[in-house]
């Protein structure tokens, strides 16, 4: 994945990896688990080392997780470019992705929109009770 990338000088471990991404040790490994990030290179103690292409593969994943993109569809995706799919095949699969964060970001504005008149109506109802009391106080 190109964007958004995560640069070290070194290979890191997990924990550093995890904080560098904000998330869990535990999301790292369980997209290795499902096949959607590659498994890295270990240094001699053993352990993980992630690279800056590592990085960025799992820093692409949680962008793509963030815009709602289903665990299946990232392992499609990442099934597809580990075959050596072609960059259309790829951007196809992004494509339509991006299709379906419109829709979702659309049905979202529209729930905002109902919010803040909610939200609008009981801001009035409060200032006018509000005002009622004020009244009521002054007159007595």
């Amino acid at each position: 994945m190109l964007l958004p990338e995560v640069h070290v000088d070194e290979p890191v471990t997990i924990s550093v990896a995890a904080d560098l991404l904000g998330i869990t040790v535990d999301t790292i490994r369980y997209y290795e688990k499902e096949d959607i990030a590659p498994s890295p290179d270990r240094g001699p103690d053993g352990w993980r080392r992630y690279d800056t292409s590592a990085l960025s593969w799992l820093a692409g994943t949680v962008m793509l997780r963030g815009t709602g993109m289903s665990v299946r569809e990232m392992r499609e995706y990442a099934a597809a470019y580990r075959a050596g799919a072609d960059d259309a095949e790829r951007l196809t699969l992004l494509e339509q992705h991006h299709a379906a964060v419109l829709v979702r970001q659309a049905e979202v504005q529209r729930h905002l929109a109902a919010l803040e008149r909610k939200i609008d109506a009981y801001r009035q109802t409060i200032a006018g009770a509000s005002e009622v009391r004020r009244s009521r106080a002054r007159a007595t």
